[in-house]
């Protein structure tokens, strides 16, 4: 039965060729917006190499501290002293880590060979071991540095494939000695590039905490958990370590903004507390669903009138088919699923859109540089394909809804007489 009515949905878009073309642009518009949407947040969501954690993973990538002696705060990224002192020893996540938060990773570090006059800007991450068990890069030579390594302070880096190259020229950097602002570091691993997509990860070179002066060792901290089912148990341990801080650095009071899932973290959503953190998402998420629904309801009811007009061509066929004894459903069905295939069409055009306005745009989008590159598999997911297809069955019940409906009511004569009309 549907394959007849997927072969006489095509035959429609034969005959109608120029109303047609509209109500498939129309839906392809209207989806190429919700999808631009949809398709980046998902690509700031989704778990992926290498990534690979962030769907159980919390980040603290704040700390306000109260002087109660002089009745003023301050403010600023977690300091590495806090991240070994009270985050370090938590029981409850499978690893913690500290890195340098995104938004200093500017190209400021100078590189170049030893004997060499050739000076490379790079952007550097500042991290620890556990920073390698959260995060799944792909190393093409070696390995990266290992917790001995960290904790005794060893001038130990890994860097990326491409910097390799520009520092050595095509030879063998590993095992290789270098200078990062002057100082040398050995090469102990070399991995493939990271797009800046992925804002803990991406970097040229990575160097442990414990060769950078104090003043420079300034983190965002993620908490890695075993499922998330354990982040409530992650957060409550937080909680106590901020009381154990008050109690031990009196009059200081630390307060960590998070943890927070990566979701919220990417959306850069603040709050002092639980409740400012949750009034601000459900602010975010009615704003959402405010465009989200614009973007649905004006493309659907333009498209609508199109619809209309389609049906009406057709009274006289559904008034005869209704005369030898087609059920009200069935003319109903029929007529939603052909309007279903000019939807599904107009949303592969869509999709296909989409990701050309999220390449174009990603500077604004995304955050990053123009010319960055975005994985394919950030881009390609099986929610995203899920979303096309839930976009187009709403976009196909609200403009061909109402019509479809209308036209299984009318009444036999009245069918086969509207075209006398």
């Amino acid at each position: 039965m549907y394959k007849v009515y997927f072969k006489q949905a095509l035959l429609m878009l034969k005959q109608n060729k120029f109303i047609s073309m509209i109500a498939i642009m129309g839906t392809a518009l209207a989806i190429m917006m919700i999808m631009t949407i949809i398709v980046t947040d998902e690509i700031k969501e989704i778990s992926t190499a290498p990534e690979i954690n962030r769907n159980r993973t919390l980040y603290v990538d704040y700390q306000v501290k109260r002087d109660t002696a002089r009745n003023s705060w301050q403010s600023g990224s977690i300091s590495y002293e806090t991240l070994k002192e009270y985050l370090y020893p938590l029981k409850t996540p499978l690893y913690v880590s500290g890195v340098n938060p995104s938004w200093s990773n500017i190209p400021n570090t100078l590189i170049t060979r030893e004997g060499s006059s050739e000076i490379i800007n790079a952007h550097m991450r500042i991290t620890d071991a556990a920073y390698w068990k959260i995060m799944s890069f792909s190393f093409t030579q070696g390995r990266p540095f290992s917790d001995g390594e960290f904790q005794s302070g060893i001038s130990a880096a890994v860097v990326s494939k491409t910097l390799a190259q520009q520092i050595f020229k095509g030879e063998n950097a590993l095992g290789e000695t270098f200078l990062v602002n002057f100082k040398p570091y050995r090469i102990v691993g070399i991995v493939e590039d990271v797009s800046p997509v992925f804002k803990q990860a991406y970097g040229d070179l990575w160097i442990p905490h414990t060769t950078q002066p104090v003043e420079n060792r300034f983190t965002e901290v993620m908490l890695m958990a075993e499922s998330p089912e354990d982040f409530p148990a992650i957060i409550e341990e937080v909680r106590r370590m901020e009381k154990k801080f008050e109690t031990e650095r009196s009059p200081w009071i630390l307060y960590l903004k998070g943890p927070v899932n990566n979701k919220i973290f990417q959306k850069g959503i603040y709050g002092n507390n639980a409740e400012e953190i949750t009034s601000a998402i459900a602010v975010q998420k009615r704003k959402m669903i405010f465009i989200l629904l614009i973007l649905l309801l004006i493309p659907a009811i333009n498209l609508s009138g199109l619809s209309l007009s389609r049906i009406k061509k057709r009274t006289e066929e559904i008034g005869i088919r209704k005369a030898f004894g087609a059920k009200k459903y069935t003319i109903l069905i029929q007529v939603l699923f052909e309007n279903l295939i000019t939807s599904v069409i107009g949303g592969v055009i869509g999709l296909a859109l989409s990701y050309v306005i999220v390449f174009r745009m990603r500077d604004w989008l995304l955050d990053v540089p123009a010319d960055s590159t975005i994985p394919v598999s950030t881009l390609i997911s099986f929610p995203v394909l899920l979303a096309v297809f839930a976009v187009c069955l709403i976009i196909n019940l609200l403009s061909a809804g109402i019509p479809a409906y209308r036209a299984s009511r009318m009444k036999i004569i009245n069918s086969l007489n509207q075209n006398d009309k």
